[in-house]
């Protein structure tokens, strides 16, 4: 038996994670075609922002840069903002590349206002860094420490030790202050990055240990 579009998808996924980028990029195809001979037009469209992904970590930019032009015209085709900011922070990165840091921070800061508007923190924490990383590029550092210190707090929100790290180590390089967690872990709810589902208690756990868990709900791999 074939494996379905969600399990297409679920293993581009892993090798997004694995750092299999070329495979994870057929995977997400195959998804794509079976998600759209199915009318699932949501879950296509998530399927091309796995396959952006794995295509811009593959370093094939002009590639990436199509898919996510892509997306972004499929995400406002259904009025979903949240694929919209993440079309966005692709291309800002795909500008970042090319050290085009002007169109990179238009692109992030339009995906950081896409992402503030459904209260994702995902997007909202990735669009913020790579604000960050584009004022840094123009040399506007007082700038980017505001950037950065959002960054850091919306990955906290997310529950994301590891990008926690990579922002608090940005802020120790450029000389800026970081800011401590004021959030217990007694007061936080773990949630899913994709769906916005409650995590249970056994996943938040693996999560604070720097584990990977998998939303019951929808299936995204998360950590």
């Amino acid at each position: 038996m074939s494996p379905s579009a969600e399990e297409h998808l679920q293993e581009a996924v892993s090798c997004h994670q694995a750092s299999d980028f070329k495979k994870g990029i057929k995977e997400a195809e195959k998804a794509r075609k079976n998600f759209q001979k199915d009318g699932r037009t949501d879950r296509a469209i998530e399927a091309l922002r796995v396959m952006g992904d794995c295509t811009l970590n593959a370093r094939e930019l002009k590639n990436a840069q199509k898919i996510y032009e892509n997306l972004l015209q499929e995400g406002a085709s259904i009025s979903n903002l949240w694929f919209q900011a993440a079309a966005n922070w692709g291309l800002g990165q795909v500008a970042l590349h090319k050290m085009d840091y002007s169109s990179a921070f238009q692109h992030f800061q339009r995906g950081l206002e896409q992402a503030q508007s459904v209260a994702d923190n995902w997007y909202t924490a990735w669009n913020a860094f790579g604000i960050g990383n584009a004022l840094r590029g123009l040399a506007r550092l007082e700038e980017a420490k505001s950037s950065y210190q959002s960054a850091l707090q919306a990955f906290r929100s997310a529950n994301q030790p590891t990008f926690v790290k990579w922002v608090e180590n940005t802020l120790k390089e450029i000389g800026a202050e970081v800011p401590e967690d004021d959030t217990s872990d007694d007061l936080r709810i773990w949630l899913c990055p994709m769906c916005g589902s409650k995590l249970k208690a056994k996943q938040a756990s693996s999560l604070k240990d720097g584990k990977m868990t998998t939303c019951g709900y929808c299936g995204t791999a998360i950590g």
